[in-house]
């Protein structure tokens, strides 16, 4: 969404609603595995994942924004990447989870995955100060991590018990200033 908004994608890419673990759901034609987002192309063909989705909407205009950069802030780059997308799964489970009928919740599942969000919060509340995820909005654009850790905080909407905010002020005015950001404050709902 966020992405969409910045490439100026608006009139190219429709939104369509879905709601997941439906098996009658038309769209499990295109999109067999049934996970969101999912780009449905015009030849029928899709695809699944953000990055993945990210890409390919970042090479529809130029220029390119969402690649890796190259030489030694490569790696630094890709590890914030992959610990942003391992919050952002494991958070995920927990909201399903709690969803779930509560004589069908797994307790452990839940206090597995509250535990690794308390430990990769508290991680990424030194992580925000420093590149990839520091961001300065009149200096530069946003990059996969930042999006990706943005997403993974904005769960607390569906799950109140995702506390990251009491002891992480770092984190917080991060948060902030992704919010000020059109783009980020218009992706989500109203």
């Amino acid at each position: 969404m966020i992405v969409r908004l910045e490439k100026g994608l608006q009139q190219v890419v429709e939104l369509v609603w879905t709601k997941t673990r439906n098996s009658s759901d038309p769209s499990l034609i295109f999109n067999p595995s049934g996970r969101i987002p999912f780009l449905l192309l015009g030849d029928d063909v899709g695809f699944e994942d953000t990055d993945v989705i990210i890409d390919y909407f970042d090479n529809l205009s130029a220029p390119s924004r969402y690649v890796a950069p190259p030489g030694l802030a490569y790696w630094p780059f890709r590890r914030a990447q992959a610990t942003a997308r391992s919050m952002l799964d494991g958070v995920s489970v927990w909201a399903r989870e709690i969803l779930r009928p509560e004589d069908q919740q797994s307790p452990q599942i839940i206090e597995h995955e509250r535990l690794r969000a308390e430990r990769l919060a508290d991680y990424f509340e030194k992580a925000v100060a420093v590149p990839p995820l520091a961001f300065e909005p009149e200096k530069q654009s946003l990059n996969i991590p930042q999006l990706i850790l943005f997403c993974a905080l904005d769960t607390e909407r569906r799950n109140p018990q995702f506390d990251w905010r009491s002891t992480r002020p770092a984190l917080c005015h991060w948060h902030e200033i992704m919010i000020s950001k059109p783009s980020v404050r218009n992706s989500l709902p109203k």
